[in-house]
């Protein structure tokens, strides 16, 4: 009986030495600080080179203890509220857990990709190859200013309403060359007769058109390049569901603008395009470092996101050429 109390009470004290023990550990270790810490909140250490950086982040101008306690305040609330955020599991937050994965993919492009594309270069020879490979998209066509007169003519109109139109066309094209060379198109005979809408008010004026022309009449903008002079007038013209008065009132030879003039705006265009496709580059082989890649295609094909077939693919831009 003796030897059993003796055990007992061996094991009580054994029980409270232990929890003594664990009590002043708990106390000195929370109470403890590393020679080069400032302060300390829960199981977070704020070093004096934290709170320095703080300082100069903060662009403080004093040292004095007053600043500094202020200072050192901020990043112990600081600690407190990502303390409190992480035992109510806020980091696993889906919002959180995405900003934070942004975060990487910024920090990762800004130390690895960004200065590649920072080393791009375009050459001169690159420049002018540019150019004289696309020349076309800096020439200015020929172009010719037109004036019209139009007569509505369809193309099922009687033999009677024909006539008419034809007649009435001759006679319009008899006025307007007895004007005097100083009226402007065909002047006040276009506002009187012409059916074109766009131009009857301006003299018949249809503006400048080149051999690519899409907005004109066929048979017109044929009729038109073959004019020479300013002035000159070209035959009746039979066109679709109409004939026309066709003057010509000036023109212009083709310019090509020099490489001088647009050797910065290939720059630009070169350097977009090389350091989209260093980037294409980059992505690929981060992808291919993180291997395997794997592709459920079962899953993937049954995956319904909308029940509207004729959704558009969502593309990203094509390069420019």
């Amino acid at each position: 009986m003796p030897k059993q109390r003796l055990l007992i009470y061996s094991s009580i004290l054994i029980l409270v030495f232990a929890g003594a023990g664990f009590y002043l550990f708990k106390i000195s270790s929370e109470s403890y600080l590393p020679s080069d810490a400032v302060a300390r909140i829960g199981g977070t250490v704020i070093t004096g080179e934290q709170l320095k950086e703080y300082m100069w982040q903060r662009k403080s101008a004093s040292n004095s203890m007053e600043a500094k306690e202020l200072l050192l305040r901020e990043l112990v609330e600081r600690e407190a509220q990502i303390a409190a955020a992480r035992e109510l599991g806020y980091e696993q937050d889906p919002e959180v857990v995405r900003a934070t994965e942004n975060a990487l993919i910024a920090r990762l492009r800004a130390r690895q990709l960004n200065p590649e594309l920072d080393r791009t270069e375009v050459s001169e020879q690159e420049i002018s190859r540019y150019y004289e490979t696309n020349i076309s998209r800096y020439t200015t066509p020929a172009q010719k200013r037109a004036a019209i007169i139009r007569f509505d003519l369809p193309a099922t109109a009687p033999a009677d309403r024909i006539t008419q139109v034809t007649e009435l066309t001759r006679r319009v094209q008899e006025l307007a060359t007895s004007q005097p060379d100083t009226v402007r198109g065909f002047g006040s005979l276009a506002a009187k007769y012409s059916q074109d809408q766009g131009s009857r008010y301006v003299g018949g004026d249809i503006g400048w058109h080149s051999a690519t022309s899409q907005n004109l009449d066929p048979a017109l903008l044929s009729a038109l390049l073959a004019l020479e002079s300013p002035g000159e007038m070209a035959p009746v013209v039979r066109g679709n569901n109409a004939l026309y008065l066709l003057k010509l009132l000036d023109a212009r030879d083709q310019v090509v603008t020099p490489l001088d003039k647009v050797a910065s705006n290939i720059h630009v265009i070169l350097l977009q395009q090389k350091r989209q496709q260093r980037e294409l580059a980059w992505v690929e082989s981060t992808v291919e470092r993180v291997t395997p890649s794997l592709i459920n295609v079962p899953v993937l094909s049954a995956l319904v996101v909308t029940g509207n077939e004729d959704v558009a693919l969502v593309r990203p831009p094509n390069l420019p050429e």
